[in-house]
C-alpha cells in the first residue's frame, strides 16, 4: 500500500512537471524562431544598398560640432605658437 502511494505521488509529480514543461518548451521554440526570423529580416533591411548612403551620412549637429572642434584645435595651435614665441623671446633677453 505504501509503495502504491509512493508510485502514485511520483507519477503525479512527473505529470505536473510535463504539464509545466510543455508550454515552456513550445514558447521557447516559438520565441527563438520568431527572434531568428526577425533578426534576419532586420539585417536584410539594414544592409540594402539603396539606403547605405543615408545610413552612413553624418548628422548635421555632429558635423557642426566636428567643424567647431577643428577650428578650436587650429586656434589652440596658433595660441601655442604665440606662447612659445613669447617664451623664447623672454629667454633670449
Amino acid at each position: 500500500e505504501i509503495i502504491k502511494s509512493l508510485i502514485e505521488s511520483y507519477f503525479k509529480i512527473v505529470r505536473k512537471n510535463f504539464i509545466d514543461f510543455v508550454p515552456k518548451t513550445i514558447m521557447y521554440f516559438l520565441v527563438n524562431h520568431v527572434r531568428d526570423a526577425m533578426q534576419n529580416e532586420l539585417v536584410s533591411e539594414l544592409y540594402r544598398e539603396a539606403e547605405m548612403g543615408t545610413l552612413m551620412q553624418e548628422a548635421e549637429d555632429i558635423a557642426q560640432r566636428r567643424q567647431t572642434c577643428v577650428e578650436m584645435r587650429d586656434l589652440l595651435g596658433k595660441a601655442l605658437e604665440i606662447v612659445n614665441e613669447v617664451r623664447d623671446f623672454n629667454t633670449f633677453k
